[in-house]
């Protein structure tokens, strides 16, 4: 008999800790395509759920049965080598926002606001608050193709505010997905990444204003990266302008300070980006400034002869 009730409970206590994993999604509005609609949030449910039961049982993530690329698998792994973390909400209602080119059709979706708590492997997590948001990128079909933290929402909602009143939505969330990636980068500590940025040409820097091969933080980022921990990173006051003269060209400027439990680093960050190819752009500059550079010496689109 007492065999029988413990079996009984541990079944009981089974079932409870797998039903409080368990994430409900659904979108408040923004498909038409109620096949498509329901496909994306069993999808996004499937993921988070999936989330919370590794975080439950401290045990990598099994993205069986959930239609997600292989990039996005292995960034979110990554992500989970150096913090765990876990959805705050079991039932959430969210707006889906459509990614649009410019001849206005849609190429993907995203879903924002997703609550989600920091859950330290170590003593590492340093200057960052553990309650953050993420935000979920699903392509034309519904499959998965990202999973990142969020920017700031207040910095978010304001290049969203402009691109729907200046009628390229599409092109400025292409860069707001760039912007959460490069911030995802120090997490997973995606050295390939910062070295594409950083040590590629054109590069420019302020205190020699000329171009460079490659950042000299790319050695501090190598070595801290290898080190293990946690590196928590900040980007903010971020400034998305368009050339008035040659629409396709794109100025953005952003503050990024990052910090890990032996060294911190930071810089104003300015990029050109070019939309010539609407699906594929590319950046054509980039460019640092240390943090307390004064305004009336930024970079700015004018400081750079454009194409």
């Amino acid at each position: 008999m007492k065999k029988s009730f413990a079996l009984l409970l541990f079944c009981t206590l089974c079932v409870t800790l797998h039903a409080q994993d368990a994430v409900f999604f659904e979108f408040s509005e923004g498909i038409e395509d109620p096949a498509l609609n329901s496909r994306m949030e069993r999808q996004i449910s499937a993921l988070l759920t999936a989330i919370n039961r590794a975080e439950t049982n401290h045990t990598s993530i099994n993205y069986m049965g959930i239609d997600i690329d292989e990039r996005t698998t292995q960034s979110i792994s990554e992500m989970w080598n150096v913090v765990h973390f876990r959805i705050m909400d079991n039932d959430i209602v969210e707006h889906c926002f459509l990614v649009k080119n410019s001849s206005g059709a849609v190429v993907g979706y995203q879903v924002r606001n997703i609550a989600v708590a920091i859950k330290p492997l170590d003593n590492t997590y340093i200057g960052g608050d553990t309650n953050r948001e993420a935000c979920v990128n699903i392509d034309s079909k519904g499959s998965i193709i990202g999973f990142n933290f969020a920017l700031e929402h207040d910095q978010w909602v304001k290049i969203i505010k402009e691109g729907n009143l200046l009628h390229d939505l599409g092109r400025r969330m292409q860069i707001l997905r760039w912007l959460e990636q490069f911030q995802n980068a120090y997490v997973v500590k995606n050295i390939d990444f910062m070295e594409d940025f950083f040590g590629r040409e054109p590069f420019f820097r302020t205190d020699e204003y000329s171009k460079e091969g490659e950042h000299p933080c790319l050695s501090n980022l190598r070595e801290v990266f290898s080190d293990g921990g946690y590196v928590n990173v900040h980007v903010d006051s971020v400034a998305v302008k368009r050339n008035p003269s040659k629409p396709y060209l794109y100025g953005v400027t952003f503050w990024h300070r990052w910090s890990s439990i032996a060294q911190r680093d930071g810089g104003v960050v300015f990029t050109i980006w070019d939309f010539t190819d609407e699906e594929h752009p590319i950046i054509l500059v980039r460019a640092w400034q240390p943090l307390d550079v004064d305004d009336d010496k930024l970079f700015k689109m004018s400081d750079f002869k454009l194409p």
